[in-house]
């Protein structure tokens, strides 16, 4: 369905025992993508998969984007005001995502 994973903010979790599972509605999507370069249309699918899914914030994970891809992700927040946030394998393995999760 478009969604290999998903990430539950530590902020999310419940403060009190009554709702322990109310925290499971607070979630952002992860893709990820075993390809070079992903291209727009992967990015396209995405956005498609954070609007059925009503996601606001979503990570998508590749080796590369090309530079269509990245221009279609700046657009989407333009558009719609969600944000997917590109993260490379280097870029994880480097430890180098602390900016970008801000």
């Amino acid at each position: 369905m478009g969604i290999d994973g998903r990430i539950y903010p530590a902020h999310s979790l419940p403060t009190q025992k009554a709702g322990e599972l109310e925290f499971m509605d607070v979630w952002y999507p992860i893709q990820v993508k075993q390809k070079d370069k992903t291209g727009r249309p992967d990015i396209d699918s995405f956005e498609a998969v954070m609007m059925r899914e009503k996601r606001n914030k979503g990570f998508f994970v590749s080796f590369d984007f090309t530079r269509d891809a990245l221009t279609e992700i700046d657009a989407f927040f333009r558009r719609e005001g969600r944000v997917i946030i590109p993260l490379t394998v280097r870029e994880i393995l480097d430890e180098e995502i602390a900016a970008k999760l801000a």
